[in-house]
């Protein structure tokens, strides 16, 4: 008797067993950069996929957008949409955050002038007309003071330069 209840108290265990995973290859792709693959569950919530694609990509989880099917999957979800036989990649896009799309400077002098409020809004630029408003126009990448060589179109904010070597990863296609 002493024997069968040893038995049975070695197979007891305080470790569950190992759950089934269904593991599947999800396939990523960022415009102008590049795409990677990552071995994922399907029941992972898209927070967590932002952190391991954090490590691939060298983008903060903060700035990331995941679209799939022209959807855009939402903190909460979950990747059991995602279809692994199929071709068509998870869109990873970049996004700056509100400060860097602000940002950093606000005259050519190098800070922020002494009567103008700061500008609240990032998608705006400077209304015509106020004095230095030109000055206060800041690139979003750098947040240096842009001038003259500051591309507004579209809402872009970036000194010509940095555009230059974003246009890519934004989308632009260079024609010429």
């Amino acid at each position: 008797m002493a024997a069968v209840l040893v038995e049975s108290l070695q197979e007891l265990s305080l470790n569950e067993p190992p759950a089934k995973e269904d593991t599947m290859a999800v396939h990523f792709k960022i415009a102008g950069i590049g795409s990677f693959e990552l071995e994922l569950a399907s029941d992972v919530a898209v927070r967590d996929v932002k952190k391991f694609a954090k490590e691939q990509c060298n983008i903060e989880p903060e700035h990331m957008r995941f679209v799939y099917k022209g959807r855009q999957l939402k903190e909460a979800d979950t990747l059991e949409c995602y279809d692994a036989q199929g071709d068509e990649p998870v869109q990873l896009f970049f996004t700056a955050g509100h400060v860097a799309m602000m940002g950093g400077v606000g005259g050519t002098g190098g800070g922020r002038r002494a009567n103008v409020p700061p500008q609240r809004n990032p998608f705006s630029a400077p209304v015509r007309g106020l004095p230095g408003s030109k000055g206060l126009r800041s690139s979003r990448v750098s947040g240096r003071p842009g001038g003259m060589a500051l591309i507004r179109k579209y809402g872009i904010l970036m000194k010509r330069q940095e555009f230059r070597e974003k246009a890519e990863e934004i989308g632009f296609v260079k024609y010429r």
